[in-house]
């Protein structure tokens, strides 16, 4: 993962730790559909997720890789419970 403060825009690479500022960068709607599923890796998702993936890759980079980290994040919590 990056250090905090970084924000790469690569498929699978999300911040590690909470956000301060907003996440710089461009990444195509493809690319970001991507770092959403990799986010989502290992969790079964439907014809309706997948859509919803979709759409919120159509967004801009910094909102999808804030919502990438949190999936991220709150993965990582959940394993160190």
């Amino acid at each position: 993962m990056p250090a905090v403060g970084a924000w790469p825009v690569m498929a699978g690479q999300v911040l590690a730790g909470p956000a301060e500022v907003a996440p710089q960068g461009f990444a195509r709607q493809a690319e970001q559909a991507a770092i959403l599923a990799a986010a989502l890796a290992g969790i079964e998702l439907g014809a309706w997720d997948w859509r919803v993936v979709g759409w919120r890759a159509g967004l801009d980079a910094s909102t999808v890789l804030t919502i990438a980290s949190w999936i991220v994040r709150a993965r990582a919590a959940g394993l160190a419970r």
